[in-house]
């Protein structure tokens, strides 16, 4: 694979990360990114759960770093340390929006 086309793909997973996979099923609408993202993932695989800092988790989520850290610390954001480091699952993080806003939708229905 020529470096250019290595850069944009590495650019599809850095958009990917930041807009939660609209970047990654635009791109796969594209000829020329479908293909290489086919090649990559049937030669290198693509681990299900990708690893999340807290940084990344604050920027997904929209919240400050702190806030996170504070909801992480008190056990309402599902995340775990690494050597002191919080870091987070992105399928957990998934589920656990997934799970607001059934519990929102449940109490606003109570109403």
């Amino acid at each position: 694979m020529n470096s250019e086309v290595a850069q944009e793909v590495r650019l599809v997973f850095r958009l990917h990360k930041i807009s939660t996979g609209i970047s990654l099923c635009f791109a796969l609408r594209i000829p020329i990114f479908s293909s290489i993202l086919s090649t990559i993932f049937k030669v290198v695989g693509i681990m299900a759960e990708e690893i999340l800092t807290l940084k990344e988790v604050a920027v997904y989520l929209k919240l400050a770093e702190k806030t996170a850290y504070k909801l992480a610390a008190e056990g309402k954001l599902p995340g775990f340390k690494v050597g002191g480091s919080w870091r987070f699952k992105q399928t957990d993080i998934e589920r656990w929006i997934e799970e607001k806003k059934t519990s929102s939708k449940d109490n606003n229905d109570k109403r």
